[in-house]
């Protein structure tokens, strides 16, 4: 407890706040690779995941895909594109792209399937064509579960994203990672603290879209359609493709 205590009075002093080294730019960093990766990350996984769960086809192929890609180390990913890109962001960014990806395609594809079957068959009675059947209906219904995934690879490109330290690339893993050599516990504590507050907020800014964007009858039925394709609700997708 003293350790998270002396954290917090390191993360709340003014005056490690400002400069070039300051808390404000490596928080400032960390939000802009965050929202680069992930706005990519939807851009790529977001078009495969409506697709596949659409058209039913290559379900097989992304799941295997996207299960080896989800083992890919991610500092691994930034070491050898360091190697060809040094003191450049790319590293970080196609690291975090990579890891972001699986997630978002994997919880569109579930949502698209989560849509019963009697909803679709009235959307084809009604005379709706393969396109109008996705975006005005399949995506609406599915979207509990799809931006679960998205908060899911926003968080976890978040917590990742420290690694834009481990090559001086600024971000709050610039603090864990001299603290830890220079054996400063109070600094890592308050770094750790600020990965942990934006993070939070994330989650709190996904639950008001959520509520926003989501119609109330959808709402209602997501905690037991996020259940049924074993998909928790903190909105992390599971392994089995939720």
């Amino acid at each position: 407890m003293r350790t998270i205590w002396d954290g917090v009075q390191w993360l709340v002093d003014p005056d490690n706040w400002g400069g070039r080294n300051g808390i404000g730019r490596a928080v400032l960093q960390h939000l802009w690779y965050s929202l680069v990766a992930t706005v990519v990350a939807v851009a790529i996984g977001l078009p495969i995941g409506l697709a596949v769960g659409h058209t039913g086809r290559g379900r097989l192929v992304v799941a295997n895909i996207t299960g080896v890609w989800r083992a890919i180390p991610t500092v691994g990913v930034v070491t050898i594109v360091y190697r060809w890109q040094p003191l450049s962001v790319w590293p970080v960014l196609v690291a975090l792209v990579i890891l972001a990806i699986p997630p978002i395609v994997l919880n569109t594809v579930a949502g698209l399937d989560s849509v019963p079957h009697e909803v679709r068959d009235a959307a084809r009675g009604m005379g709706l064509t393969g396109w109008q059947e996705l975006w005005h209906v399949e995506v609406p219904n599915g979207l509990p579960l799809i931006l679960a995934g998205i908060r899911s690879a926003a968080n976890q490109v978040i917590a990742t994203a420290t690694i834009a330290g481990f090559v001086g690339l600024g971000t709050l893993g610039v603090f864990m990672f001299s603290a830890s050599a220079t054996q400063r516990y109070d600094v890592l504590a308050g770094a750790s603290i600020a990965v942990i507050a934006i993070v939070l907020l994330v989650e709190a800014l996904f639950a008001v879209l959520q509520r926003t964007i989501v119609s109330e009858g959808v709402r209602a039925r997501a905690p037991r359609r996020m259940r049924a394709v074993g998909t928790v609700p903190t909105g992390v997708a599971t392994e089995s493709g939720a």
